[in-house]
């Protein structure tokens, strides 16, 4: 059996760019929620809680993911690269 290092430069690209979709994805999931939220008639202390929670702890959490996620993309494309070069040499 042959083991083979490398990989498939388009495929990793291919991946990158779903990944950087996602990361776009998210970002809107979290600017269509907090718009929606926004616009709910909904007052007093349980919906201020609601609020502080989801400004305070939430849209934080979902960016820091979105980010996350964008990096690996950008990870992979970078890789994708790396490999291109030494295959070209």
């Amino acid at each position: 059996m042959n083991a083979v290092k490398g990989m498939n430069i388009e495929e990793v690209r291919r991946m990158a760019g779903q990944l950087r979709d996602a990361a776009d994805e998210i970002l809107r999931i979290e600017q269509e929620l907090t718009s929606g939220l926004e616009g709910v008639d909904w007052t007093g202390p349980d919906a201020d809680r609601f609020r502080d929670q989801w400004a305070g702890e939430m849209v934080p959490a979902l960016l820091q993911v979105k980010d996350a996620v964008n990096e690996l993309g950008e990870s992979a494309d970078r890789n994708a690269g790396q490999q291109e070069a030494t295959s070209s040499n």
